[in-house]
């Protein structure tokens, strides 16, 4: 069965008000709007609609990495197909909304941050990313807020298989970790904005020092993605109480666990021996608490 896929493409145009030209952000604004006419428009109509010249919208769709405008229509066609069939059109929230809708709207703006981080992943940035994680001795992750959660999460799993890595939450310790990294290791950057001085900083170090970098971060020509060996780029929606931060989260972790799992199953055998061996001394952890409890309360009765 043929499985319909996101391209990411209206994720695309959003992010792309940031940094086009005034004559092309004319067309992106338009395209946002009105998707669905867009894709039945000549180069010609969209020009007009837009207050813009046709060289323009050739332009634009060039800055997102299309051909011309017939592939770019082709893509958004697509997308607007996905989108259609799994009911994923992001609706806004309103005080006084129900729980029901609160529900539908939160999963279904997850939902699409995942559809569409899938697409903005290209997969020789995840393969190079892969390969860096096989080679290091020791892995560094950085994350700041609500990024730093992430970054944990990472090294928890990491470290279940048996991989030598840190996630500090103080700023000067990731740097401290940084310097002491070498060509024979990697950092994995996490800042959905791109420009957290934090963690810029510390791609730096870790680069001074040989260390490949792998940046998560959002679709956009940020400070990051311009610096890191190895971009990951993740989707995000947003509204007024920062969906964006809760949808990226759900991207940047769904992110770690391709990481994650890849490197697992290159390591198959190895990773599964010590899974079980974490398992187990965690489960043995949790029996003997549970025991001291018991007695504690047989000694207190």
């Amino acid at each position: 069965m043929e499985v319909l896929s996101l391209e990411g493409i209206l994720y695309k145009v959003r992010e792309s008000l940031d940094y086009v030209k005034p004559s092309e952000k004319a067309v992106a604004e338009y395209i946002l709007k009105h998707p669905e006419d867009t894709v039945t428009m000549s180069v010609n109509q969209l020009a007009r609609a837009s207050y813009a010249s046709s060289s323009a919208v050739m332009r634009y769709c060039q800055t997102l990495g299309y051909h011309g405008f017939k592939e770019f229509k082709l893509k958004l066609s697509g997308d607007l197909t996905v989108i259609h069939l799994h009911d994923l059109e992001q609706e806004l929230l309103s005080p006084g909304d129900s729980i029901d809708k609160i529900m539908s709207v939160i999963t279904n703006t997850n939902i699409q941050s995942l559809y569409s981080s899938l697409q903005l992943i290209q997969q020789d940035q995840l393969t190079a990313a892969h390969e860096y994680l096989i080679q290091a001795n020791k892995i560094d992750f950085y994350g700041v807020g609500s990024s730093f959660l992430i970054a944990y999460d990472g090294m928890q799993k990491f470290m279940r298989i048996n991989k030598t890595c840190t996630a500090y939450s103080d700023f000067h310790m990731q740097k401290v970790s940084a310097i002491n990294l070498n060509k024979n290791d990697a950092a994995v950057a996490i800042s959905y904005s791109g420009e957290t001085q934090n963690i810029i900083d510390c791609v730096k170090i870790a680069q001074s020092r040989g260390a490949n970098v792998i940046a998560i971060t959002k679709y956009a020509d940020t400070r990051l993605s311009a610096i890191a060996d190895t971009v990951l780029f993740v989707a995000a929606q947003e509204d007024e109480f920062r969906s964006a931060a809760m949808s990226s989260r759900i991207a940047s972790l769904n992110v770690i666990d391709m990481l994650y799992t890849a490197y697992a199953y290159e390591n198959y055998d190895a990773a599964l021996s010590h899974l079980n061996q974490t398992y187990e001394i965690v489960q043995q952890s949790k029996r003997e608490e549970t025991k001291r409890g018991k007695n504690l309360d047989n000694r207190n009765a």
